[in-house]
């Protein structure tokens, strides 16, 4: 879990470098983000747009991070130290459970799993601007009948970005485990090498 606030303080004198903190605000169209930082200390809470909740704590190279989906109230944990990445998540309206453990680049999504997440978005995208003459009358109401349409698009755009962001580390293995009653256990595997 990289800082979204790194500052390099390593200009300063020592004495100067303990005595500062930083307190951020990021807001830009996608979420809004607090972050506040004091030595090796540091903390966020961000919020999604459409998505969900996170607050992260960390303290040299270790960071745990909390997070929830106010719509489902779905859970998800996580924990980084040295490159290792654990993360668990449970989706309560679907009864599904999720365990992951990567080192280095956390794996791209698999095909059957991207394929599912960009066909539900771009038919969210479809229905919503399908819908789209009837936002001027009444707009709390149609966002609230495309509610489930939003959060699909925003899912497939968080794919999308964490695709993006996939390229800064080259190696990476992982081995997540997941159930869910539709599809049972799953195990999937892996290992990347990018060039």
């Amino acid at each position: 879990m990289p800082d979204k606030f790194d500052i390099d303080f390593s200009a300063l004198p020592p004495k100067l470098q303990m005595q500062l903190w930083v307190l951020a605000l990021d807001a830009n169209t996608s979420k809004v983000n607090l972050a506040y930082k004091l030595g090796a200390f540091r903390s966020n809470f961000t919020y999604n747009y459409g998505g969900n909740l996170e607050a992260s704590l960390g303290l040299r190279r270790f960071t745990a991070k909390l997070g929830v989906d106010p719509s489902s109230g779905s859970p998800d944990f996580g924990l980084a130290f040295r490159g290792f990445d654990f993360g668990a998540s449970a989706g309560l309206s679907s009864k599904g459970v999720s365990l992951g453990l990567t080192y280095g680049s956390k794996l791209l999504p698999f095909p059957e799993e991207l394929s599912k997440t960009f066909n539900s978005g771009a038919y969210g995208l479809q229905t919503m601007t399908g819908d789209i003459q009837a936002a001027p009358n009444n707009p709390l109401q149609w966002y609230r009948l495309h509610s489930d349409d939003v959060t699909a698009i925003s899912k497939a755009v968080k794919a999308g970005q964490s695709i993006a962001e996939s390229g800064e580390k080259k190696v990476g293995a992982g081995l997540r485990l997941s159930y869910s009653p539709t599809t049972g256990f799953m195990i999937y595997g892996g290992a990347q090498l990018r060039f």
